[in-house]
């Protein structure tokens, strides 16, 4: 989609705005679609949010889109803040670690939890419950769904996916030249509009709790 990129370096200054839909998938995005200039070139971009005042130092990649130049990663260097389509994906150990494994736990042992109480209402019906049988039972059910949705979708599917977006995220990133620690700092923070700030201003009433 994004072939020929380029990079431009120097200050915005944004001349006409407006609000504007961002489609994404089969959803749409509030979203704000701007004009601008960088140095002696016009440029379109259209992201969740617009963090950009006059004269305000950025670095943009963008690629030729109908004869328009098409910004479609932007890096406010003077309030650093970085602007990423909704398509972007940031995800790495740290997702895994702190995200995935223990939703996946909790689902898991909600899953385990529903065997067991059917499992044992079947086995009270019947007149024959045995605790470690039906743990057993739950147990073994629970395991086979976890394999079956693994091969079948997580393997094939969502794993390559993943590791597509995330790859197409982190060439972007390196062009914007950030740091290991500021991509980290931005996974973690993990907004669903893709907007994040490098330097969040803190919260004065949660400092003063």
């Amino acid at each position: 989609m994004f072939e020929s990129k380029q990079l431009i370096e120097g200050k915005i200054f944004i001349h006409q705005r407006r609000d504007e839909p961002l489609p994404y998938s089969r959803y749409s995005f509030p979203a704000c679609y701007f004009e601008c200039f960088i140095g002696a070139q016009n440029f379109v971009g259209h992201f969740t949010q617009v963090h950009a005042e006059p004269a305000d130092l950025v670095r943009a990649i963008y690629f030729k889109n109908n004869g328009k130049n098409q910004i479609i990663t932007m890096l406010n260097q003077t309030q650093q803040i970085v602007h990423l389509h909704p398509q972007n994906l940031i995800f790495g150990y740290w997702s895994f670690k702190h995200r995935v494994l223990p939703n996946a736990l909790q689902l898991f042992g909600f899953v385990f939890a529903l065997i067991f109480l059917f499992f044992s209402l079947a086995a009270f019906s019947v007149g024959h419950f045995q605790l470690g049988k039906v743990v057993q039972d739950a147990l073994m059910l629970c395991l086979m769904g976890l394999g079956l949705f693994t091969i079948g979708f997580i393997l094939p599917f969502a794993v390559p996916y993943l590791c597509w977006q995330r790859y197409k995220t982190m060439k972007l990133l390196r062009w914007l030249d950030l740091s290991q620690h500021q991509i980290l700092e931005m996974e973690k923070l993990n907004p669903q509009n893709r907007i994040y700030h490098l330097n969040p201003v803190p919260d004065p009433f949660k400092q003063s709790a």
